[in-house]
């Protein structure tokens, strides 16, 4: 296991389970309504159908995204985009492929 993969296990491990639980749907909702993601929309979605949860370290959204890749909600793209969220700096974040999104013919 590498530095990372343990430093997401103990954030994940040690986050407010409420909080994990909302950011999971938010995952959810947002794979199903959109062909790509990232975790700044998850936190827009998040912060829309459950603001009253909150976490003590923003880095559990990688335990979120992980464990959504690991149920095939999504799964990484290999590409990256700068993020919007100004406390991120605009740093890279993983661009996920949704595999739940569904094209509905009208």
């Amino acid at each position: 296991m590498n530095s990372t993969t343990e430093a997401i296990d103990r954030v994940e491990k040690n986050s407010n389970q409420d909080w994990s639980q909302a950011a999971y749907l938010a995952c959810c909702l947002v794979a199903e309504q959109q062909v790509f993601l990232t975790s700044d929309d998850v936190w827009e979605m998040l912060a829309t159908i459950a603001p009253q949860y909150q976490t003590h370290e923003p880095r559990a959204m990688g335990a979120v995204m992980r464990r959504a890749a690991r149920d095939k909600k999504i799964e990484p793209t290999g590409r990256y985009v700068k993020s919007n969220r100004p406390e991120c700096h605009h740093r890279p974040q993983m661009i996920w492929d949704s595999l739940i999104f569904e094209v509905y013919e009208l």
